[in-house]
């Protein structure tokens, strides 16, 4: 896919704004795994010199956004299904212990927010809007822990799985599952039900990366039928 979805620079910083281009660009889907990202054309497409892109290179590759290959260059990063296995898991255990906290901090403005997000998204049908909602309720949950560093953990490994899951289309059972699963998790933090809440976070997460799996062997399924 063209290098050319990569956003132009605005009036910021270079060094954070061609990172955060470049990051954005690959998160959305617009640049697909196995593309090679050379400095010459990425700075020219940008309009900037190879320096803030060379310096861009080395944080992506940091956070596995890109892996640097001898001979060949920066690539943009293809995760193998046991990178993705243990991106979930981690997933899992953090936003658990997010809810331990939240359960007891969260107010009923929380809960009306999130009510509001969770119904919005069941109607939604444009992916980057259905994920920025399903991101949003994450995050308003996560705002109650009041934990940073839980936070800069939780939104790493949810950008790599952005990333992933932007090479798949959400069927209309994950929405209506998801819809469902993201009520009960509400419901229970409502009733400041601790082990429900989790079980349901627990439950969310493992959910959402079994339909990831399954959408991954069909696409190898079919990759391997055709080739």
């Amino acid at each position: 896919m063209s290098i050319t979805k990569i956003e132009s620079v605005g009036r910021k910083p270079l060094s954070t704004i061609v990172y955060e281009n470049i990051k954005k660009a690959i998160i959305d889907g617009n640049i697909t795994p196995g593309t090679r990202l050379t400095e010459t054309k990425v700075s020219e497409q940008l309009g900037v010199s190879t320096t803030p892109v060379r310096e861009a290179f080395r944080r992506l590759e940091s956070e596995r956004f890109v892996k640097n290959i001898p001979y060949k260059g920066a690539v943009v990063q293809k995760f193998s299904t046991r990178e993705i296995e243990e991106v979930y898991q981690c997933r899992v255990a953090l936003e658990v212990l997010a809810i331990e906290t939240v359960t007891e901090t969260i107010d009923n403005k929380g809960i009306t927010a999130l009510r509001k997000i969770v119904a919005k998204s069941k109607h939604s049908r444009d992916f980057q809007a259905y994920e920025e909602m399903n991101t949003a309720i994450h995050n308003k949950i996560l705002s109650y822990a009041n934990n940073e560093t839980l936070q800069a953990m939780l939104t790493q490994l949810n950008e790599v799985i952005y990333h992933n899951r932007s090479m798949f289309s959400l069927s209309d059972q994950r929405r209506i599952d998801n819809y469902e699963e993201h009520v009960h998790i509400i419901e229970a933090l409502e009733d400041k039900n601790l082990e429900e809440a989790k079980r349901a976070m627990e439950t969310h997460i493992k959910n959402a990366y079994t339909y990831i799996q399954e959408q991954i062997h069909e696409r190898q399924t079919v990759d391997a039928t055709t080739s």
